[in-house]
C-alpha cells in the first residue's frame, strides 16, 4: 500500500514539474534543449502513470511493463540529446565570455593609451610653455643682482631667484612624472631606480629598492602600467601610511615577473577601504590597469602592521 501511495505522489509531482517546464518554454525563446528536457519530464511523468496502472488493471501488467520500458528509453534519448545541445550552449557562453574579456582589455588599453598621450601632451605644454618663461624671469633677476642695489632689495631678489629655481625644478619634476623619458629610453628598472632615489633624497621616507631584471625591456604599455602601479603604491604610503621605510623588489623567474612592495606604516583594514572608497580607489585603478595585461594584483594589510602588495605577470605576455 505504501508503494501505491508513493507512486501517486511521485506521479503528481512529476506532472507538476513537466507542466512548469513546458510553461517556461516561451521564456527560453523556444530553446530546443529546453523543449527536449520538457518532453523528457513529461515522458517521465507518463512512465510513472504507466507504473501506477497495473494496480488498477492487473491483466495488462505485461503490456504496460513493455510500454514503461520504451517510455524510459525515449526519455533517456531525449535527455542525452538535450544535454548535447546544452553543452553547445555552455561552449557558446564560454566563447562569448572570452570575447567580452578581450573587448574589456582592448577598452582598458585604449583608455590607458589615451591617458598616456594626454600626459605627454600636458608635459610638453608645461615644458615648452612655462619652462622658457620661468628661465627668462630667472635671467632677468640674475641681471638685477649685478646692479648696485640696497642690501634689502638684493635679499628680495636672491629669495625670488631661489623661488624661481625651485619652480623650474618642480616643473621639471612634474613634467618628468607625467611623461618619464627615462622609462621610454632606458626601461622600467632604470626609471624606478631614478624615482626611488629622488624620493630618498627628499628624506621623508626611505625606500629600499632591489631588482634582478638586469635592465631587460618589456612591452612599452606594460612598463607604463607597472610604473604607474608602483608610483600609486608609493604615493599611498607617503600620503596615508606614516611609514619610515618601504621595500620594493622586482624579480623574475624563468616564466614569471614579480613585484613585491612592503611598508612599515600604520596599515589599514582593506574591507573598510573597499566600503568607503578613499585609498581603495587607487588599488582599484592598479587592479584595472593590470587586468589589461593579464596581471594579478593582491594587497594585504593589518592595522598597525604596515601594508604588503604583490604584482604577478607571465613573462611570455609582456616581453617585447
Amino acid at each position: 500500500m505504501a508503494t501505491f501511495y508513493g507512486l501517486v505522489v511521485s506521479f503528481i509531482l512529476q506532472f507538476v514539474a513537466a507542466f512548469i517546464a513546458i510553461s517556461l518554454t516561451k521564456l527560453t525563446k523556444y530553446n530546443l534543449s529546453w523543449i527536449l528536457i520538457s518532453i523528457a519530464l513529461l515522458l517521465t511523468a507518463i512512465r510513472r502513470l504507466i507504473e501506477f496502472l497495473p494496480y488498477m488493471f492487473p491483466t495488462y501488467s505485461k503490456d504496460l511493463s513493455m510500454l514503461s520500458s520504451w517510455t524510459g528509453i525515449g526519455t533517456s534519448v531525449l535527455i542525452t540529446v538535450s544535454i548535447i545541445f546544452i553543452k553547445k550552449i555552455f561552449k557558446s557562453l564560454k566563447e562569448a565570455d572570452k570575447i567580452r574579456k578581450l573587448s574589456e582589455r582592448r577598452v582598458l588599453n585604449a583608455i590607458i593609451q589615451t591617458e598616456e598621450k594626454e600626459r605627454k601632451r600636458f608635459a610638453k605644454d608645461l615644458h615648452d610653455g612655462l619652462g622658457p618663461i620661468l628661465s627668462t624671469v630667472k635671467m632677468s633677476f640674475s641681471a638685477l643682482q649685478k646692479s648696485e642695489l640696497t642690501e634689502k632689495v638684493n635679499n628680495i631678489i636672491n629669495n625670488t631667484s631661489e623661488l624661481i629655481e625651485e619652480a623650474i625644478n618642480g616643473l621639471k619634476e612634474i613634467s618628468e612624472n607625467l611623461s618619464p623619458h627615462i622609462l621610454s629610453n632606458f626601461g622600467l628598472e632604470s626609471m624606478l631606480r631614478t624615482f626611488v632615489n629622488r624620493i630618498n633624497y627628499a628624506g621623508r621616507i626611505r625606500i629600499h629598492f632591489s631588482s634582478n631584471l638586469n635592465k631587460e625591456r618589456f612591452q612599452t604599455e606594460v612598463e607604463i602600467i607597472l610604473f604607474r602601479a608602483i608610483c600609486e603604491l608609493i604615493n599611498n604610503t607617503i600620503r596615508h601610511a606614516e611609514a619610515r621605510n618601504a621595500n620594493l623588489r622586482l624579480f623574475k623567474t624563468e616564466d614569471m615577473m614579480l613585484i613585491h612592495y612592503k611598508d612599515d606604516g600604520k596599515g589599514f583594514d582593506p574591507k573598510i577601504l573597499e566600503k568607503n572608497g578613499s585609498t581603495g580607489s587607487g588599488f582599484n585603478n592598479i587592479h584595472s590597469r593590470l587586468q589589461s595585461v593579464n596581471g594579478r594584483f593582491s594587497v594585504e594589510s593589518i592595522p598597525g602592521s604596515g601594508m604588503e602588495a604583490e604584482i604577478v605577470l607571465k613573462l611570455k605576455n609582456i616581453r617585447k
